[in-house]
């Protein structure tokens, strides 16, 4: 049975609350959809497990004495543990207490072992960050289909947000990864991908699970600070938050508006698409020409807003770009923002539009720009009859 919550645990209580504002369900009871939880044994997901399954057990019991019978069956938590078999025995000490925790909280478990390489292989185990978190998310989206979950639960914290936050502005990424981590994303088009913690303090939940008297797991690699993650975790941000002790908070805040701006960018991008562009095949199809009447309504037939030139924006065709790219299933991996920009230059110079029919736009290089007719990935630009054609080649 879960263990009851003792009244005098403050931090447990504050995180009750926030659970309950962050997990809330249009349909009804939270409980009413299957979702599945991903665990490692550290302290963050130990405490999103007892978290969700005290919802659960609250919602369940509040039917059962009213007429069992006819109560509505709980929905199942469902825990997922990925052993990448990393750290030895570390790692399957890790399991064996994820195991004790789902057996003494009644859920089901299930547990994926990352192949290990055999003893002729050339290379060792993956071990990056961005390839263990592919295998983690793959075995995730897997395992929520077999279990009829609508739902991925995953523990990142509010630290994890500035951490990550701070790690994309030193690599100097673009406006998506200025927002940070979102609370609610698509794992693919039935599973939602949800982080009910991300404006919880990693230090409240260490200090909640210490109330109830609930243990959990450390890694120990993750003190080591030779990886840029933990650096910016033990070294960056307590020597920002010795200065601001409310850094964590602005980052996040910062986050949400950089959020909320990306969408406004994004609306407009897809509008922006509606109205200049088409998709044929493989081929991306911008009309110059439908463009160049946008800025004088009374020649023109678009009809879109004219009052100000936010389809000339440089933000707002590089959001078209690449959701064009995603439509036509290119990658955009070796796509900076150097190519998006200048991508977004090739549109915005009208100059170019006016050549000969299957010109590319590196035919013609004598006003200064660099147009390119060629972007990573095998995308070839051309010129043909006043529209600007993408295609793969």
């Amino acid at each position: 049975m879960l263990p009851t919550t003792p009244n005098e645990s403050p931090n447990w209580h504050r995180l009750r609350h926030a659970i309950r504002s962050t997990w809330p369900n249009r349909h009804g009871r939270s409980s009413d959809i299957a979702t599945l939880v991903g665990c490692s044994g550290g302290a963050d997901s130990v405490a999103l497990i007892r978290l969700l399954a005290e919802l659960w057990a609250e919602e369940s019991n509040a039917l059962a004495p009213t007429n069992e019978a006819a109560a509505k069956p709980v929905a199942p938590l469902v825990v997922a543990h990925c052993n990448h078999g990393l750290r030895g025995e570390e790692s399957n000490a890790d399991e064996a207490f994820v195991r004790q925790l789902c057996d003494q909280l009644q859920l089901p478990l299930v547990v994926h072992h990352v192949a290990q390489p055999s003893e002729s292989a050339t290379t060792g185990p993956p071990s990056d960050e961005r390839t263990l978190r592919g295998i983690r998310r793959d075995f995730f989206e897997r395992t929520a289909k077999q279990h009829g979950c609508r739902y991925v639960a995953v523990a990142h914290s509010a630290d994890d947000q500035a951490e990550t936050m701070l790690h994309h502005f030193i690599r100097g990424t673009g406006p998506l990864g200025l927002a940070g981590i979102a609370e609610v994303s698509e794992l693919n088009t039935d599973i939602v991908l949800r982080r009910p913690l991300l404006q919880v303090r990693r230090n409240t939940l260490r200090a909640g699970l210490r109330e109830i008297g609930q243990a959990w797991r450390e890694d120990a690699s993750n003190r080591h600070t030779v990886y840029t993650r933990n650096w910016i975790r033990h070294d960056v941000l307590p020597l920002i938050e010795s200065r601001y002790p409310n850094a964590v908070e602005a980052i996040h805040r910062a986050g949400t508006l950089q959020h909320e701006m990306n969408e406004m960018v994004r609306r407009l991008a897809e509008r922006w698409l509606e109205a200049f562009t088409d998709f044929s095949d493989d081929r991306w199809i911008i009309h110059t020409q439908r463009l160049s009447q946008s800025t004088n309504p009374e020649k023109g037939t678009v009809d879109t807003d004219t009052t100000c030139d936010w389809m000339f924006e440089r933000p707002v065709i590089v959001a078209a770009s690449q959701l064009a790219w995603d439509r036509l299933g290119w990658s955009r991996g070796s796509m900076t923002m150097q190519h998006w920009q200048r991508l977004s230059g090739l549109i915005n110079d009208r100059s170019s539009w006016h050549t000969s029919s299957g010109a590319t736009p590196a035919d013609k290089a004598d006003d200064g720009f660099d147009h390119g007719g060629h972007f990573p990935g095998g995308i070839c630009v051309s010129i043909e009859a006043e529209q600007l054609v993408l295609r793969s080649e």
